[in-house]
């Protein structure tokens, strides 16, 4: 009698036990995360799109402060495009509150430009100035250092962050050369540089350049194709906090316009004029996604050990 291996049919059936099934964590930025693929780029693809929605903008309008001791004022917009990123990435709504206490100092030091980050958990369901996360860090904290006090809160650690990064000459040289738009060839190389990050959520900041001294920076989340072959950028822009601005990469001549954006940097210039684009601080997602894969990791664990 011919031998049948059962090999085969005990491997389909174990397949199918429910003790098989895979395990998954959702929450306000994931839906359906595998913990049997905790990466960077699998949580990215599992990320909705609500979360980066302008409902959870920072309801604060880019401020102006002293530079050089008062030699020239800067817009701290660098600044607030890169803290709306970190709490895109790493809030989490309608959670018990932990930005308060001793973690809010841990805030404040990320904002301020430490690399352990951590994760935000916020009661709230939207940032405000008067509660919950954003309402701790405008309150801050007060440090003693030998005999005198330090005060520290949100406002604070934004306009230290963009003093620090502005002023790094040797990285910041190159935006400057060239008054306006930048060449056909570098234009559409940053269009298809954005798309293959949007495409898997990966919010990238950009410089956009009115002219040489005129540059203001904004946080990209996601693109639209258009009928005619243009591509609309949605951004989160600290000059109109309340609202979603629009950059578009105009087929036709390969160049960047956005009057919504120009209007709140150079008003007197021509707003139709095409501008210069730069993608910037791409290794500034490292920490974060080192931190989104400990956090996933850790609950995946946690699953487990029920």
């Amino acid at each position: 009698m011919k031998k049948i291996s059962l090999l085969p049919l005990l491997v389909l059936t174990a397949i199918n036990l429910p003790a098989f099934a895979q395990k998954t964590v959702s929450d306000s930025l994931v839906k359906d995360l595998s913990c049997n693929k905790i990466t960077a780029n699998e949580i990215y693809r599992r990320m909705s799109q609500q979360q980066f929605s302008r409902e959870f903008h920072i309801p604060i309008t880019n401020w102006g402060v002293e530079a050089r001791g008062g030699l020239y004022e800067l817009g701290v917009c660098w600044s607030l495009s890169r803290a709306q990123r970190l709490f895109f990435y790493l809030n989490r709504w309608n959670s018990p509150s932990t930005v308060q206490g001793p973690q809010t100092l841990q805030v404040l030091n990320m904002l301020r430009g430490d690399a352990t980050y951590p994760m935000l958990l916020n009661q709230e369901s939207y940032l405000r100035t008067d509660l919950g996360l954003l309402g701790n860090l405008m309150d801050g904290v007060s440090i003693r250092k030998g005999d005198s006090n330090t005060h520290r809160n949100f406002r604070s650690e934004i306009e230290k962050y963009e003093l620090e990064r502005f002023h790094k000459l040797g990285k910041n040289l190159k935006y400057l050369i060239g008054s306006g738009s930048r060449s056909k060839k570098n234009n559409r190389e940053t269009k298809d540089q954005l798309v293959g990050n949007l495409q898997i959520n990966k919010l990238t900041m950009l410089i956009v350049r009115a002219n040489r001294m005129a540059q203001h920076v904004v946080l990209v989340k996601r693109f639209q194709r258009m009928n005619n072959g243009d591509i609309n950028f949605i951004v989160y822009d600290s000059n109109h906090p309340g609202e979603d601005n629009i950059l578009t990469f105009r087929q036709s001549d390969s160049k960047f316009y956005s009057p919504g954006i120009v209007y709140g940097v150079v008003p007197a210039k021509d707003l139709n004029d095409p501008l210069g684009v730069y993608v910037v601080d791409e290794k500034e997602r490292d920490p974060i996604e080192a931190t989104l894969v400990r956090y996933y990791s850790s609950l995946c664990s946690s699953l487990n050990n029920r």
